[in-house]
């Protein structure tokens, strides 16, 4: 990561948007060094090899750091993510277990008295 400081406010306060953005920079920039490393193996004068040097090289070099410094901004969003959405998501699954658990005994007590008839 860079020796600047983050302004975390800034992130917490549309923290949604900015995961998308993160999300769509990784995209593009892992398109980008697939292109590239697809490419230096068609330049490839052996099997199993690709050129190390060049201008093409240094292109998949910068894409692959460009990527590194991405996974940074998951681990920063990670540390923004705010609290109320975290308790939400376990509230919705605790919702939905318990709707689950309903609909099975439901079922379960039909049969049983289908049984007994």
């Amino acid at each position: 990561m860079s020796g600047d400081k983050v302004d975390l406010s800034q992130i917490r306060g549309d923290w949604d948007f900015h995961s998308r953005y993160v999300c769509n920079a990784m995209e593009q920039t892992l398109k980008r060094t697939n292109k590239y490393w697809k490419e230096l193996k068609k330049a490839s004068t052996k099997k199993g090899q690709v050129p190390v040097d060049g201008p093409l090289m240094d292109e998949f070099i910068e894409a692959c750091m460009q990527t590194r410094a991405i996974t940074d901004d998951f681990l920063i969003l990670a540390e923004c993510k705010t609290p109320a959405k975290k308790a939400s998501a376990s509230k919705n699954k605790a919702k939905s277990a318990k709707s689950r658990a309903a609909k099975k005994s439901g079922k379960k007590g039909a049969r049983k008295a289908g049984g007994k008839k």
